[in-house]
């Protein structure tokens, strides 16, 4: 199958950052630790005593510090201001508890106290920062939500619920827990907003098929929550099936759940970039990407996707000059982009090259590649280099160029009609901005593609297309692409196309289009018989007027200006004069005789006299008039 590949774009569409952030690889006396919340790691020295040191990408908030060894740490977190530290430590035979510790400025202020659980025989599966000053213990009896007073050095329960669970999973972009009860079988999210605990709809899965904790996460996309399930093909037949990852929606999402595709088997990860989801393959070291915001076929409320593009492997990245090993089995994977490969000492996130996704794709896929772009909201760069590329070679890439089109139309006209539902009154409707990352208008079009290509062999064909495209979409055809459209035609020797175009309504109807016809006259004659046409549709009956003068025929512009009713505001010095001019150049006295009778007879008509008044200054004509009466 025909290929088409953008020009100078990258052969890869998933990189880690470029940077990585170091930190101290994991070793027998540090311990390292991740905090999804803040993206950072700690590393502990010791137990802490020789220190703690926390890294992350953003530099403002890294720091060192020492505290004392008071046993195994198994969950150390900043609270979102970076004003209280948590710690949970791994002690048995006591009363759980997270210890904490009050900073000021990332510096430890020595203020120290510790909280309990409020179910005294509860295990403490971990806890998380909602927000500043509140955190939520998570445990096998359910979830407590205090308040957290740094200057009291205590902390006020503000809302706890009951539920047997086993495991969590947490997703800080949405404040959802997700506990996991009945071994698996029963999933049941919480959404812990506003100082509250609130129990969402539960998910009961297939009780023969319980999922376990490496299996789910809780993720973000499209301004909804789902719980992502990888399903991995039955483990008693002989040969396991692919997996699957199945999307099911938590809030918002409009009830549908989506399946992915992956076709292969083995050990999972997920990432999520732009509303995009990156499910990565270990034994292949490939990444596949999936777009649920592409319309596919759906039954029973269950969309089924396909990867956008072939599976890939990441583009390989250096560590201190040297490429470090891909898809390792000491990287670990944390939402939403995040990868630790402890073992190295590094922190990266996962980045999208929007290039990359036009590389190497069927020719018969530019326009979905397209349509994910325009969802992305990097991704207009790239839609303008795939438009100049098609135009460019638009005697091969013609039909692909008109879907391209037609995608970018369709996304146009759906926010111009959200927009218009929005600003209607009585309607909340939420701004179209958020749905639409990517607008590309007409005047876009023309700025940054259309008229780059001037001098382009196959310009006519191009910007027939598009006007195409815009009216399969019922979309007004502005000005700036009107005016390119009809100067392509015209100066193309298109002038028959131009017609047709006009004539069935393509172009619209306005002034600026009529004058913009006329001023390309010289061209083709045929282009200000349009405009003189057009500008009769619009009733620009004075401007007709003003054109035949122009053209130096002044019995067609009194013919005219009788027949449209402004015959009698015409001032007659105009039309003497250019009478006149049309006389001694034609040497055709008669015309100007024509005109002066007719002027004469509407005196009479208007006024009760022939005469021309004093105000009009027609006394030249009258003279040149009298001299040729005397003539004859």
């Amino acid at each position: 199958m025909a290929k088409f590949c953008l020009n100078h774009s990258d052969k890869y569409y998933i990189s880690l950052s470029d940077q990585p952030k170091r930190f101290d690889a994991d070793s027998p006396v540090t311990n390292v630790f991740f905090d999804d919340n803040n993206g950072q790691v700690f590393t502990v020295r010791s137990g802490g005593v020789t220190g703690v040191t926390v890294n992350g990408l953003d530099d403002s908030k890294c720091t060192s510090f020492r505290m004392e060894d008071k046993g195994p740490i198994i969950s150390i977190k900043f609270s979102p201001d970076h004003k209280v530290l948590a710690i949970q430590r791994n002690i048995d035979a006591q009363i759980p508890a997270v210890e904490f510790y009050n900073f000021q400025d990332l510096i430890p202020t020595n203020v120290e106290y510790s909280h309990s659980c409020k179910w005294k025989n509860a295990k403490i599966l971990g806890f998380v920062w909602p927000r500043v000053n509140e955190i939520a213990f998570i445990t096998d009896h359910g979830i407590e939500l205090l308040q957290v007073l740094p200057e009291k050095k205590q902390l006020k329960t503000l809302k706890s619920i009951s539920f047997s669970g086993a495991w969590y999973s947490w997703c800080a972009q949405s404040n959802i827990v997700l506990l996991a009860g009945n071994n698996g079988a029963l999933l049941q999210p919480f959404s812990l907003h506003g100082s509250n605990i609130s129990k969402l709809q539960k998910l009961e899965l297939d009780s023969s098929r319980p999922v376990v904790e490496r299996d789910v996460f809780v993720l973000r996309i499209c301004d909804a929550s789902w719980c992502a399930i990888f399903r991995h093909g039955s483990p008693t037949a002989s040969t396991p099936g692919p997996t699957e990852v199945c999307l099911i929606p938590i809030t918002g999402g409009n009830g549908i759940q989506h399946v992915l595709k992956t076709g292969l088997v083995g050990r999972f990860a997920v990432s999520v970039i732009d509303n995009l989801l990156i499910i990565h393959h270990q034994s292949s070291q490939t990444s596949q990407l999936f777009d649920i915001l592409e319309e596919t076929k759906c039954e029973n409320n269950v969309a089924i996707h396909l990867p956008i593009v072939q599976g890939m492997s990441m583009k390989p990245a250096l560590v201190d000059g040297q490429e470090c090993p891909m898809y390792s089995g000491n990287w670990v994977v944390f939402q939403p982009d995040y990868i630790i490969d402890a073992r190295l000492g590094c922190l990266w996130t996962v980045n999208l090259i929007h290039s990359g996704l036009a590389h190497n794709v069927p020719r018969d896929e530019i326009s979905k590649i397209v349509g994910v772009l325009l969802r992305r909201k990097d991704g207009k760069d790239t839609i303008y280099s795939i438009l100049n590329q098609l135009i460019t070679q638009a005697d091969v890439y013609l039909v692909e160029l008109s879907r391209v089109f037609d995608e970018i139309n369709s996304v146009y006209r759906k926010w111009a009609d959200a927009e218009v539902a929005r600003n209607t009154a009585g309607q909340v409707v939420e701004k179209a901005g958020n749905t639409f990352p990517v607008l590309i208008s007409q005047a876009d079009m023309c700025s940054r593609v259309l008229q780059t290509h001037a001098d382009d062999k196959y310009l006519v064909q191009v910007v027939t297309a598009y006007l195409a495209s815009l009216s399969l979409q019922n979309m007004v055809v502005q000005h700036p692409v009107a005016e390119l459209c009809v100067r392509t035609l015209v100066t193309r020797g298109a002038s028959a196309r131009l017609r047709s175009l006009v004539r069935r309504g393509c172009l619209g109807e306005e002034q600026l289009l009529a004058c913009q016809l006329l001023s390309l006259g010289h061209f083709d004659p045929a282009a200000a018989q349009l405009a003189l046409d057009m500008m009769w549709r619009l009733k620009a009956f004075e401007e007709i007027v003003e054109v035949l003068l122009s053209w130096n025929e002044p019995v067609s512009a009194v013919g005219a200006a009788k027949q449209t009713g402004v015959w009698t505001t015409l001032a007659p010095r105009k039309l003497l004069a250019a009478a006149h001019h049309y006389a001694q150049e034609t040497n055709t006295p008669t015309t100007f005789l024509a005109v002066y009778h007719a002027l004469l007879a509407r005196n009479e008509r208007v006024r009760g006299s022939s005469h021309f008044v004093k105000g009009e200054q027609c006394d030249v004509y009258i003279e040149y008039y009298k001299q040729m009466m005397a003539d004859s």
